[in-house]
């Protein structure tokens, strides 16, 4: 709408007010349509030929046949696989008892689920305590094949060992395919008290006697 004024209401049914007679539209001009009472697609349909009916619907049924074929063909993306957890998170090591030989301890190293993991740098959890592993390190443990281990515990120094020796836990690198990760294994109950009397056996008198074990 154009023009500048009030809109004022209108009212057809006021005959106060005299009606101006539009004009007719030129010859060969066109009035602007504001609905339409065009035939449906079901009746301009079935206003066509048969024959160019059938051509139609066989265009369509190809057209179909060709974008499903080239659907099919196309390659698949699977998801990518989950990536494997990480080391620390899927191995263990379980303390089995003492071995035969005296200040030798026995464990079993196992892996849940994922890649391999190496297990490599066995380390005791004092300084004053030296390790020595079977078989030699580094080496792997795969979910399904548990892999048996001998851990001897030597010792350098009876008089600079704790009394508690509360740090009876064993510091491990593992690596498998996710990455490469330092882990504290810790035992309670058996190993401890193993551990415990394994020392007070080498040292005879804690801090005072050196045993047969120490290290030079």
């Amino acid at each position: 709408m154009t023009g500048i004024g009030p809109v004022e209401p209108y009212d057809p049914d006021d005959t106060s007010r005299p009606r101006t007679p539009l004009p007719p539209l030129p010859p060969g001009a066109a009035a602007d349509t504001l609905g339409s009472d065009a035939p449906r697609l079901h009746d301009r349909w079935t206003a066509l030929p048969r024959h160019r009916r059938r051509l139609l619907a066989l265009g369509a049924a190809a057209l179909t046949a060709t974008l499903t074929g080239a659907a099919l063909l196309l390659p698949t993306h699977p998801g990518a696989p989950a990536p494997d957890p990480w080391p620390a998170h899927v191995t263990h090591l379980r303390y089995d008892g003492p071995a035969t030989a005296r200040g030798t301890f026995a464990f079993t190293a196992y892996v849940d689920q994922g890649s391999a993991v190496t297990i490599s740098h066995i380390q005791p959890g004092t300084a004053q305590l030296t390790v020595h592993v079977t078989p030699d390190t580094p080496f792997t443990a795969a979910p399904g094949a548990p892999r048996a281990l001998r851990v001897h515990i030597g010792v350098r120094s009876c008089a600079a060992l704790p009394h508690a020796l509360d740090m009876t836990y064993l510091d491990v690198t593992l690596h498998n395919r996710r990455g490469r990760e330092r882990h504290s294994f810790i035992f309670v109950d058996r190993y401890p008290h193993a551990l415990l009397d394994h020392v007070h056996t080498v040292c005879r008198t804690p801090h005072t006697t050196p045993g047969p074990d120490m290290t030079p």
